[in-house]
């Protein structure tokens, strides 16, 4: 991994498609993330939180507002050291050419890691494979693959990147608990090495477990952002998503569950 990294946000403003006459998704967004926190990133369909993850990655442009990097801005850094600084994994991914599961990891450290031989791309390809749990596929097409297997094969690309700023839209999709339960340790694993995780999630149990930060967006251009415990409360939200959310708590931890049958 390359060091740590300090991301801060001031009063950031986003806005569907990123175009003046979008819809208002986020009003004043300031915040700062240091390195060993994992943050997660919730709120309704439409939120703005893919668009927010797409901000910070550098892919698109805020309407106001501005992010720095280690107190340099957004804009200002240079498209190569920002892939070193940022890794952005995305929600969708399109697979129109034939290509195999470590040379797809290899494409991300072909353009980070430009002092590798092309053995050494190959082997620390194939470990990180072998880290999500889909080293024996390394051979395989990705186009053949299954949608928890691609999610892992995707997230083992965006860590091979190896900067430090983790953005991952969705990562849990399509994976079943066992790869859920190996996804959060390989992130809890990455921020106590001194990484930074942002991770957009639906689950809120996943997110709890998960996090030591959040955000929750409330799709009308508020957000509410701190330590877990001050953000996953009943009240934001059940505010935020418009239905009742119950928090249960045992010996075991807590947990969150939505009052279907009394909706708000």
């Amino acid at each position: 991994m390359n060091g740590g990294l300090a991301v801060r946000i001031e009063a950031l403003a986003l806005r569907a498609g990123a175009r003046a006459s979008g819809r208002v998704l986020i009003d004043a967004l300031s915040l700062s993330m240091q390195a060993g926190e994992r943050w997660v990133l919730l709120g309704p369909n439409g939120a703005g939180k893919s668009t927010l993850l797409m901000t910070l990655a550098g892919l698109i442009p805020p309407a106001a507002g501005q992010i720095l990097f280690d107190e340099k801005p957004l804009s200002a850094w240079p498209a190569a050291d920002l892939a070193r600084r940022r890794a952005w994994c995305p929600q969708f991914w399109l697979d129109p050419f034939p290509v195999s599961a470590w040379e797809t990891v290899a494409c991300s450290l072909l353009a980070t890691h430009p002092e590798l031989d092309a053995a050494s791309v190959q082997a620390r390809a194939r470990n990180g494979l072998a880290e999500f749990d889909v080293g024996h596929l390394a051979d395989t097409d990705v186009r053949t693959l299954s949608g928890g297997e691609r999610q892992r094969v995707a997230l083992a690309t965006a860590c091979a990147q190896g900067a430090p700023l983790l953005l991952l839209d969705e990562p849990s999709s399509h994976l079943d608990w066992s790869h859920q339960a190996l996804m959060q340790g390989r992130l809890k694993d990455w921020a106590q090495r001194g990484g930074t995780v942002l991770a957009a999630v639906h689950d809120l149990n996943l997110a709890w477990t998960l996090a030591s930060h959040a955000i929750l967006l409330d799709g009308q251009g508020g957000a509410v952002h701190g330590l877990r415990e001050e953000v996953l409360r009943a009240d934001t939200l059940s505010a935020a998503y418009g239905v009742p959310v119950n928090i249960l708590e045992d010996g075991a931890g807590r947990w969150f569950r939505v009052d279907l049958e009394n909706p708000a």
